[in-house]
């Protein structure tokens, strides 16, 4: 798909006026939920000031597409032309009313404004993500824009604002593995690493397979010198991934190291395989005989 987007690409640069072509690549990102913003500030424009009838119903998903182009690029009077367009034609969408939010949530960030005008616009956002889950307490976007209007601040205040916000989210929407993770790096920002742990838990009963989880719940264990079940989980991380995952590695290193420390000369015959598995999967990755092999031997027999 990257191959044929690419190669519609370079018949743009050849005919930049080529309707065909503008519109391919217009369907081609919204149906593969392909992120290239450049190209659709580029194409979408003209194909919904000229060519309205190629596009037919499919105006307003092209619409939506520049819309959330021209945020990602800063291209405010785009964005609001088009969000326009859209209020016309939908004034009652919740949808187009969490849109309403995102255009000030966006320009909250802009680098021009000072920092009473970028809160006065993350304030107008909140007000409106906040009237929509009013009228519709499930409304997921909604919750999760509050969530990330109270990131974005960054202060104390609003990092545990965030927090009770996607706590709300995930009462309603447990399933939802992605919040979960964010719920965990929210938790992590606030180095409050017991509820981070938790949130991981849950992110690992959604997704099992997946070797990142295990990794990261390892080394929140790990700093919360839960040493053993760290062991446990940085092993499952290398059961999924061995090939690519030097960091699990690493912390088995450190594990098995610890552990060994803490045992006062018993022997632990599963610790000392898991350190040797841990061992020969670093000096694998470094090429033999440079200074990074070097290192790695200094630091393992260290």
């Amino acid at each position: 798909t990257i191959a044929e987007i690419e190669s519609l690409e370079e018949q743009l640069r050849k005919s930049p006026n080529d309707t065909n072509t503008q519109l391919k690549i217009v369907t081609m990102l919204r149906t593969e939920k392909i992120r290239r913003p450049d190209l659709l500030v580029k194409c979408g424009p003209n194909l919904v000031a000229k060519y309205r009838s190629k596009l037919g119903n499919n105006i307003w998903d092209v619409r939506e597409q520049i819309f959330t182009a021209a945020l990602d690029l800063h291209y405010f009077p785009m964005a609001r032309e088009q969000l326009d367009a859209l209020v016309a034609r939908f004034p009652a969408s919740q949808r187009v009313k969490v849109f309403e939010g995102m255009m000030f949530e966006c320009q909250a960030t802009s680098s021009t404004l000072t920092a009473a005008k970028a809160a006065e616009e993350a304030a107008k956002a909140l007000d409106i993500y906040d009237f929509i889950i009013e009228e519709d307490p499930f409304n997921a976007t909604a919750r999760k824009r509050r969530v990330c209007v109270q990131k974005a601040s960054g202060t104390p205040q609003d990092m545990a604002g965030a927090a009770r916000s996607m706590n709300d989210y995930l009462d309603m929407f447990p399933q939802d593995h992605e919040a979960w993770k964010e719920m965990a790096d929210i938790y992590l920002e606030q180095q409050q690493l017991e509820h981070a742990k938790k949130a991981l838990e849950e992110v690992i009963m959604l997704q099992p397979v997946n070797y990142a989880n295990h990794l990261k719940l390892a080394e929140v264990l790990y700093s919360l010198d839960e040493v053993v079940l760290a062991r446990k989980y940085y092993a499952q991380s290398l059961e999924l991934n061995r090939e690519s995952n030097p960091r699990a590695a690493v912390g088995m290193v450190l594990c098995t190291t610890a552990i060994n420390a803490k045992s006062k000369g018993k022997s632990d015959a599963v610790n000392a395989k898991l350190y040797n598995v841990a061992r020969q999967l670093l000096l694998q990755t470094a090429v033999s005989g440079t200074s990074e092999e070097k290192a790695m031997q200094k630091w393992l027999n260290a």
